[in-house]
């Protein structure tokens, strides 16, 4: 049974840019599902920026797919937009956003103006995060289509053509449950959701799949992925304890962070990614087991 096996880089943070080519070498080599490279934190800018690190390994790497982070804080909506669209082209359909929630920032708010509107509720200790999530969703989602947008809510103000409709429809996009999204508006407009794997307690899938049905998708259009912290050792007890937790769990993959370096990582790639035997495809969107393309409800 092959699975999905989404492998955490991130990049600028015990983890040098040479030291990530080695171990992108050894994923392409074994073959995981993608990559995510990740940017830090919603609301910090890391050392290296997730994008342009993809940017550069992906060249010399053309058959590995790819889910770079980047939050709603310090990227105005249209702007992103377009370097999704633009990576995906330079990818042939090989990645995907990973939009974390984060605050208001000098960026947006220069977009934004004079919104939130008055009355409506500000940014206060990251309560209003999801609710900005799911509205930059929406322009992401207008902008990556085939008609000008004009939005005017709460948190946004975007005004202008679509910015292109990539070779997958639309670059894949992917929700993170660690930003407490609304699972019932995450699921009617993501492709993928990552949950922790302490959240699975309460029944992930079962979660999921009535957040899906409110939303008016089906389960089998929304890939579930858990998050699960691993080390190298005992390598095939580990990947069979793994995949008796998918199964019991009705994921359809995982995504493995490691706490540790390079070391930590080839050792995860050597002794327990195999026999998970990961999902490949021409396409991220293919690889992940989703319809090309993504049916998000308008």
């Amino acid at each position: 049974m092959s699975l999905v096996v989404v492998l955490d880089l991130a990049v600028g943070d015990g983890l040098t840019l040479e030291q990530a080519e080695e171990v992108v070498a050894l994923a392409a080599r074994v073959g995981v599902t993608a990559i995510r490279v990740s940017d830090g934190s919603p609301g910090h800018l890391a050392l290296l920026d997730a994008g342009t690190v993809v940017s550069y390994l992906a060249v010399r790497y053309p058959g590995v797919n790819w889910i770079v982070d980047a939050s709603t804080t310090h990227n105005a909506p249209y702007n992103l937009a377009r370097r999704a669209v633009s990576l995906d082209e330079a990818t042939s359909g090989r990645s995907g956003l990973a939009l974390r929630a984060g605050d208001s920032d000098e960026v947006t708010e220069t977009v934004a103006e004079d919104l939130p509107k008055p009355g409506l509720p500000v940014d206060v200790g990251g309560s209003a995060r999801p609710h900005r999530w799911t509205e930059y969703v929406e322009v992401l989602n207008g902008l990556w289509g085939t008609e000008a947008v004009e939005h005017e809510g709460r948190f946004y103000r975007v005004a202008g053509d679509p910015v292109g409709l990539s070779p997958q429809g639309r670059p894949v996009l992917v929700a993170d449950a660690r930003d407490h999204v609304n699972w019932v508006e995450a699921s009617g407009l993501a492709d993928v959701f990552v949950v922790p794997r302490i959240e699975l307690v309460d029944g992930g899938n079962t979660r999921l799949t009535d957040a899906v049905w409110h939303s008016g998708r089906r389960r089998d259009h929304i890939a579930l992925l858990a998050r699960a912290g691993i080390v190298r050792e005992n390598g095939r007890t580990t990947a069979s304890e793994l995949e008796r937790w998918i199964t019991a769990h009705a994921l359809d993959g995982l995504e493995l962070a490691t706490t540790g370096g390079r070391d930590e990582l080839l050792g995860v790639l050597r002794t327990v990614v195999p026999r998970l035997e990961p999902a490949t495809g021409d396409t991220l969107r293919a690889a992940l087991g989703l319809p090309e393309p993504a049916a998000v409800p308008t």
